[in-house]
C-alpha cells in the first residue's frame, strides 16, 4: 500500500490570534504565493507547524526471472517532438501560450515581495494574461503602476476583495476561548461579548497566522488545509487516512468532540491530543472549527475528502525504494558541493528509514505500459537529508513556542551512481522509450500562483495539466499509527490536475519553470491533487541545493564573419530554443589559451588558471572570464590587443548548471573596416557603374559578394571599385581592407537594388466601332418580260438601238398584323418572305438580257 495522508486543503492567510484577549482587527494581508512570513511566535524551527504522516509501504512489483538488461546507453537530444501535442490535449492550449503562462507567474513572483510590504495588499492571481493583485489602497495601487510602467510585457491590475470573501461557516456565538472545551463535562460555552470580539469581526491577514491560531485554540485533528483563494482564506477540515482511522485504542480514550463532522470523521476529531513520543502533550482543543472560523470576517469552513499520499531520472521516472515502495523522481539539482543530487518526496523516504533508490524503467512504469520489471534494477543512488512534517519530521504542534510548526515534504536523494544522466527536464510520457525526445526543460523556479497553469509528471498517471486552484498550508497524516501524527506543509492544490499512488515526489511545472513536488491526491471522490511548494522546500534543505537548469551552448553572433578589431567586443549569444527563455543570471564561461594571446596583462580583471598537462608535465596557463547573458541571450567580452588568431572555448553556466563546452575561434586585427559611401544601404538604383567608399590611404579594399574587385586607397582616403557587365536584381557585396602581412579587417555590408528601367508601352488607340450600315429597303419581284419572236426582213433594215426596259418601281413588302419592322442597325434585310422570288427574278432578268443579245446579233448579221 501507499502511504495515506491526511490533506489540508486550501491556504488560509488570517490575523495574527495571540492568546485570549488579544485579537484585533488588522489589516487583510494574504499571501498567495512564495514561503509564508515568519511568526515572531515560532521558536528556531521553522515557523507553523510539522505534520507527521503514516506512511505504509507497499512491495515492489517482483522482479522477474529475465536477463539482466545491457548498460543504458546515452540519454538521447532534448527535443520538442510531441510537447506541443500533449500541450494541446490537456491543456486546450499551445505550446507558446504555455511557456507564456510559465513567464507570466515569474513576473508575478518577481513583483512578489515588494506587494507584500505594502498595506492593503492581499493577493495575485493569474487570469486571461494578466496579472490581478487583490487589494486596496493608494499606496498599492501607485505600486502596480511603477510595475506597469517599467516595460513588463505583462500587465499588473487591482481588483477589489471578494465582497463575500468570508460567509461565515457557522453562525454559531463567538466562544471565548478561555473557557473549558466544549467536549468537557464541564464545558459551558460562554456568551459574554466581552470576552472575544464578536462573530465576524476580525480579519485573517495571513495563511501562516491563521494555521497557528486554529492549531492553538483548536488543534490539529481533522485539520486539511488553511488556504487562500478566489480572495477569501478557508479552513477546510475532514477524515484522516485510512490507517489511522483504524486505531480504535487512542480514539476510545479520547474525549468526544462537537466538530460538526459527518459521523465517519468523528473517529478523526476525538484523538486531538497525542503527543509524539518525547514532546510534551498538547491542550485539548478549546473551541470547534465552526466557532474558531465565526470570528472571522473573511474565513470560510469547508468540509474535505480525506487525502492519500503517492509514494510509489527526467523528472517524472519511476525510482523504487528499498524494492518496498514507488516513487517519482522530481528534479535534478546540486549539492553545496556541486554535486548532482535527484529531489523527491520526502515522505518517500519513510522518516528517513529509507536507504536505496533504483531506477524503475519507464516501460515498467504504469504510465508506460507496465512491463515487467526485471530482476536488475539501474543504481541511482542512496537517500540524504528528507523532511515530511517539521524539523526532523516532527508533527503539528499546539504550543505557544511552537504553534503549527509547518514544514515541508521533501527528499535529496544522493551519492549517485555514475551511469545516472540527469537532464534538466520533466517526461512527458509522449514516448516513455525515449522519455527526453519530448521531455520540458527547466529553466528556472516560480511560486504558485491561482489560475496559473501546470502540469504535473509521474510514473503511475503520466502527465497531467490543469490550473492552480489555491495556495495554502495542508495536513496529511504521518508515518506512524499515532492519531496525532499529522504534519503539515506548505504547498497548492489543483481539482483538475489527475494523480495516483506512485506519482509523490514527481514534478509541477508551469512553462520551462519549476513550480513543486507532488505529495497528495484525492480520486476517490472530487478529485483534486496537492504539491509541496519547491522554493520553500529548497529553504528547508539544510546544506543548500541548486536546482539544475537547461543551458545552451554559446555560439558567436556572427560565424561567418570571424575578423574582429582589436579590443573591441567579440559578440555572441545563448539560444533559448526549445525552453523559452535562457535562464536567469547565466553566464558565458570564456577560456583562453595564454599561447593565442599575446597581451593577458592588459585583461587583468580575467582569472588566471594555472593547470598541469599530465600528459607531457608542462605547465600551461589559461585565462578564464566569466561575462553576463542579458535577456535576449546575448554576451560579449573585448578582444585582446594582439593580431592574429584567437582560439577559446565557451560554455553557459549558471551556478553549479553547465551546458558543456565549445570551441570557437576569431581572427584579432588592427585594421579598421572600410566605409561603403555608395550605394546606400537599401537602395533601388536605375543603373549602377562603380561602388565608393573610404578607407586608410595604402591599404587595399577588396570587394566580394555579388561584385568583386579591388582598389588601394587613395592619400585622401577615398576608393572607387567599377562595376563591370551588367548587374541587376538584389544584391549585397561585403568589404574588406586588407594589408600584407596583417590579418583582413571586419568586413561591411552593403546590400542594394538594381532595376533595369524598362520602356512603358504606349497603348494603341482605341478601335472606334464602325456605326452599323441601314439596311436598303427590299426590292421587290419583277414579272419577266417576255421577249418577242425576231422578224427576219428580207433585207435587213438598219439596226435600232433597243429601249431599255425600266425596272418596275420596289413594292414594300407588308407585314403581318403585330410585326415590328426588323431594327436598321442590324445590317441584314429583312425577312419580308420573298426570298424564294429572288432567284426567279434573277433568271427572268437574265434572260431579257440573253434575248436582247440574240435580237442585236440578228440585226447586225441582217445589216450585213
Amino acid at each position: 500500500m501507499t502511504p495515506k495522508f491526511q490533506l489540508t486543503a486550501r491556504a488560509v492567510a488570517a490575523a495574527a490570534l495571540a492568546l485570549a484577549g488579544s485579537f484585533q482587527a488588522v489589516p487583510a494581508l494574504a499571501e498567495a504565493g512564495g514561503p509564508e512570513p515568519v511568526s515572531a511566535a515560532s521558536t528556531s524551527a521553522p515557523a507553523g507547524t510539522t505534520a507527521t504522516v503514516e506512511s505504509t509501504t507497499t512491495t515492489a512489483p517482483a522482479p522477474t526471472t529475465s536477463a539482466a538488461p545491457a548498460p543504458a546507453a546515452a540519454p538521447p537530444a532534448i527535443s520538442d517532438a510531441g510537447l506541443a501535442e500533449a500541450i494541446r490535449r490537456d491543456l486546450g492550449m499551445t505550446l507558446e501560450e504555455f511557456n507564456a503562462a510559465g513567464q507570466l507567474a515569474r513576473t508575478a513572483a518577481d513583483a512578489l515581495p515588494s506587494l507584500q510590504e505594502i498595506p492593503g495588499y492581499l493577493g495575485i492571481s493569474l487570469r486571461d494574461g494578466k496579472i490581478l493583485v487583490e487589494g486596496s489602497g493608494a499606496e498599492l495601487m501607485a505600486q502596480l503602476d511603477e510595475l506597469n510602467a517599467a516595460g513588463s510585457a505583462a500587465e499588473f491590475v487591482l481588483v477589489a476583495p471578494a465582497a463575500d470573501a468570508a460567509t461565515p461557516a457557522s453562525d454559531s456565538p463567538a466562544v471565548d476561548p478561555s473557557t473549558p472545551p466544549a467536549d468537557s463535562p464541564s464545558a459551558a460555552p460562554s456568551a459574554s461579548p466581552s470576552a472575544v470580539p464578536s462573530a465576524a469581526e476580525l480579519l485573517a491577514s495571513s495563511t501562516e497566522q491563521l494555521f497557528q491560531a486554529y492549531v492553538r485554540e483548536v488543534g490539529p485533528a481533522g485539520l486539511q488545509a488553511v488556504a487562500y483563494s478566489g480572495g477569501k482564506f478557508v479552513v477546510r477540515t475532514g477524515g484522516t487516512n485510512t490507517a489511522e482511522a483504524g486505531l480504535s485504542q487512542a480514539q476510545a480514550t479520547a474525549p468526544a468532540t462537537d466538530q460538526p463532522t459527518a459521523p465517519a470523521m468523528a473517529t478523526d476529531q476525538r484523538a486531538a491530543t497525542v503527543p509524539e513520543p518525547g514532546a510534551t502533550a498538547t491542550a485539548p482543543r478549546k473551541i470547534s472549527p465552526a466557532d474558531f472560523v465565526a470570528r472571522y470576517a473573511n474565513v470560510q469552513l469547508e468540509q474535505g475528502s480525506p487525502v492519500t499520499t503517492e509514494a510509489d531520472v527526467f523528472g517524472g521516472e519511476g525510482v523504487a525504494i528499498d524494492r518496498r515502495t514507488i516513487c517519482s523522481t522530481g528534479f535534478g539539482a546540486f549539492s553545496a558541493a556541486g554535486l548532482p543530487v535527484v529531489l523527491t518526496a520526502g515522505h518517500c523516504a519513510e522518516d528517513g528509514a529509507a536507504r536505496i533508490a533504483e531506477l524503475e524503467p519507464p516501460l515498467s512504469a504504469t504510465a508506460g505500459g507496465a512491463a515487467p520489471l526485471p530482476r536488475t534494477l539501474a543504481p541511482l543512488g542512496s537517500f540524504g537529508f528528507s523532511q515530511f512534517g517539521g524539523p526532523l519530521n516532527s508533527w503539528i504542534t499546539g504550543t505557544n513556542e511552537a504553534p503549527g510548526n509547518v514544514g515541508t515534504d521533501i527528499a535529496v536523494i544522493e551519492a549517485l551512481d555514475g551511469g545516472a544522466n540527469l537532464q534538466p527536464a520533466a517526461s512527458t510520457w509522449a514516448d516513455p522509450a525515449n522519455p527526453g525526445a519530448t521531455a520540458v526543460k527547466i529553466i528556472g523556479t516560480v511560486a504558485p500562483f491561482q489560475g496559473q497553469e501546470v502540469c504535473r509528471s509521474g510514473r503511475t498517471e503520466g502527465w497531467s495539466c490543469g490550473q492552480v486552484e489555491e495556495t495554502g498550508i495542508y495536513v496529511v497524516g504521518g508515518r506512524t499509527t499515532a492519531a496525532a501524527d499529522l504534519r503539515a506543509f506548505r504547498g497548492f492544490l489543483s481539482k483538475n490536475v489527475q494523480s495516483r499512488g506512485g506519482d509523490s515526489g514527481g514534478p509541477w511545472i508551469s512553462g520551462n519553470f519549476a513550480v513543486g513536488t507532488h505529495s497528495a491526491g484525492e480520486t476517490s471522490g472530487e478529485n483534486f491533487a496537492i504539491a509541496t511548494t519547491l522554493e520553500d522546500a529548497l529553504t528547508k534543505i539544510p546544506t543548500g541545493v541548486q536546482l539544475q537548469l537547461f543551458l545552451n551552448k554559446p555560439e558567436l553572433a556572427a560565424p561567418e564573419s570571424l575578423a574582429v578589431l582589436s579590443g573591441q567586443p567579440i559578440t555572441g549569444r545563448v539560444p533559448a530554443a526549445p525552453a523559452s527563455a535562457v535562464a536567469a543570471d547565466s553566464k558565458v564561461r570564456i577560456t583562453i589559451d595564454k599561447q593565442t594571446d599575446k597581451q593577458t596583462d592588459k585583461q587583468t580583471d580575467q582569472q588566471t588558471d594555472q593547470q598541469t598537462d599530465q600528459q607531457t608535465g608542462q605547465q600551461t596557463g589559461q585565462q578564464t572570464v566569466e561575462v553576463p547573458v542579458d535577456a535576449d541571450g546575448n554576451w560579449a567580452f573585448p578582444a585582446p590587443e594582439s593580431n592574429g588568431p584567437l582560439k577559446f572555448t565557451a560554455e553557459t553556466v549558471n551556478g553549479f548548471s553547465r551546458s558543456g563546452p565549445v570551441s570557437l575561434a576569431v581572427e584579432v586585427t588592427d585594421l579598421d573596416a572600410p566605409v561603403i559611401s555608395s550605394p546606400d544601404e537599401g537602395a533601388v538604383l536605375k543603373t549602377l557603374t562603380r561602388i565608393d567608399g573610404t578607407g586608410t590611404p595604402g591599404h587595399t579594399v577588396k570587394l566580394t559578394g555579388d561584385i568583386t574587385g579591388t582598389a588601394v586607397v587613395a592619400a585622401d582616403g577615398q576608393w572607387t571599385i567599377p562595376v563591370e557587365g551588367a548587374a541587376t536584381g538584389p544584391l549585397t557585396v561585403r568589404a574588406v581592407q586588407t594589408s600584407l602581412g596583417t590579418v583582413d579587417s571586419p568586413p561591411v555590408v552593403r546590400n542594394f537594388t538594381v532595376v533595369v528601367p524598362v520602356e512603358p508601352v504606349v497603348p494603341t488607340e482605341p478601335v472606334v466601332p464602325v456605326e452599323p450600315v441601314e439596311p436598303s429597303e427590299p426590292v421587290a419581284p419583277v414579272e419577266p418580260s417576255v421577249p418577242t419572236e425576231p422578224v427576219v426582213p428580207s433585207e435587213p433594215p438598219a439596226p435600232a438601238p433597243a429601249e431599255p426596259v425600266a425596272p418596275a418601281e420596289p413594292v414594300n413588302p407588308v407585314l403581318p398584323a403585330g410585326a415590328s419592322q426588323p431594327p436598321a442597325a442590324s445590317g441584314e434585310l429583312p425577312d419580308t418572305g420573298a426570298g424564294s422570288l429572288l432567284p426567279a427574278a434573277g433568271l427572268a432578268g437574265g434572260a431579257i438580257l440573253l434575248g436582247g443579245v440574240l435580237l442585236a446579233a440578228t440585226r447586225r448579221r441582217a445589216t450585213g
